[in-house]
């Protein structure tokens, strides 16, 4: 079985994030709070939650090192929280941002020194701790990006920094602070890098939006997923782009587990695995979905009345009563699942095996792709 942990909380999850050893994770609930629970036994019991956001919480990232947590929102703000231990208290610290439309996505940076935070000001916000006035600042890319950014992710080497939104295309950006980084070796990204130097971009084949880019292991490759349910990899050391068209729904998540293979996810409910085999970029694994035992003991119900299963699906799932190959007879998917797949993640302690999911229905799920 590819599941190594599941858990089912009474809410949407739209976004989270585990602490370095996975014994406990900040969940949002689609509001303006974050949970943290902490891992009791086989549950997950509640330990704190922070509240300091206005408005619905859009991303939440967890330093495994520092044990740092920022969260955005889209009132505009982010937080970096610190764990004081003599009182047992998240503390937040509010982020010089300086953007007037919603931030969408924060990510920490490989050394955690830095983050980015992408928003709906046409602009990433490289945020760094100023040791003049003590607080968390923040630098704008901005040039040529032409409207929402939905996505961020770090080059390995701590400096470059991908995005994508909804200008349909992906960019990779020097984010270089002085007095914060080194010198980056030369690469195949370029060698001199002020800050806000483009040295990459992309599109779809279909110009979708971009919802979620990564670097690959080595920083030689940027993967993408956009809204016309493709994935395009990009190695500019060849030149070459290669795009995987699907005719699933689109992906809204993707993580490199290793050096050829990609885990995505998204509104098609399963995590998919693809994997490059010397020549292209093809579909191997669709998690969860053959395990037979696993379907019918999370399916729902058994109900006769089939004008009650259309109507429940209609509302719950979108999915018509007779979708033959994706539901099983009562109407439930035959994903674990069972509504949209919001984020996905690697192991924060580095395994390539291992990696989670979080969706809609209100599911936690922790993968092995390897079993």
């Amino acid at each position: 079985m590819s599941i190594t942990d599941e858990h089912i909380f009474p809410f949407c999850v739209t976004a989270h994030s585990f602490n370095h050893d996975k014994s406990q994770v900040a969940v949002c609930p689609n509001s303006n709070e974050v949970h943290i629970y902490a891992r009791s036994g086989t549950q997950w019991t509640p330990l704190h939650v922070l509240k300091e956001h206005d408005l619905l919480v859009t991303s939440v990232d967890w330093a495994p090192r520092t044990n740092r947590i920022v969260t955005c929102s889209q009132d505009k703000n982010a937080y970096v929280w610190t764990l004081d231990e003599a009182t047992n208290v998240w503390k937040p610290t509010l982020v010089h941002l300086r953007i007037n439309r919603a931030a969408t996505q924060a990510k920490w940076s490989p050394m955690e020194d830095k983050f980015a935070v992408a928003s709906g000001d046409k602009c990433v916000a490289i945020c760094y701790f100023g040791e003049d006035n003590d607080w968390w600042v923040s630098k704008h890319i901005k040039k040529p990006i032409a409207s929402t950014v939905l996505c961020v992710d770090w080059h390995p080497n701590n400096v470059l920094i991908a995005c994508g939104g909804t200008d349909m295309k992906a960019r990779v950006f020097s984010a270089y602070i002085k007095g914060v980084d080194q010198k980056p070796a030369a690469s195949v990204w370029g060698e001199r890098l002020p800050f806000n130097t483009v040295c990459g971009e992309f599109e779809s084949p279909s110009g979708g939006w971009v919802h979620s880019i990564g670097f690959s292991p080595d920083g030689e490759s940027v993967a993408f997923a956009s809204h016309d349910s493709s994935l395009t990899v990009a190695t500019p050391a060849t030149g070459e782009v290669t795009s995987v068209r699907s005719p699933n729904l689109p992906f809204k998540s993707l993580v490199w587990t290793d050096q050829s293979t990609i885990a995505v996810s998204g509104h098609d409910c399963s995590p998919m695995i693809y994997a490059y085999d010397g020549a292209t970029w093809r579909l191997v694994k669709r998690l969860g979905e053959d395990d037979k035992n696993r379907r019918s003991a999370t399916a729902s119900p058994s109900n006769n009345n089939t004008a009650f299963n259309l109507f429940r699906q209609m509302d719950s799932r979108n999915q018509p009563a007779k979708a033959s190959g994706t539901s099983t007879g009562d109407g439930s998917l035959k994903s674990v699942h069972q509504n949209t797949i919001t984020e996905l993640h690697r192991d924060p302690a580095g395994n390539p095996s291992d990696i989670s999911t979080s969706g809609l229905d209100g599911r936690l799920i922790q993968w092995n792709i390897q079993a």
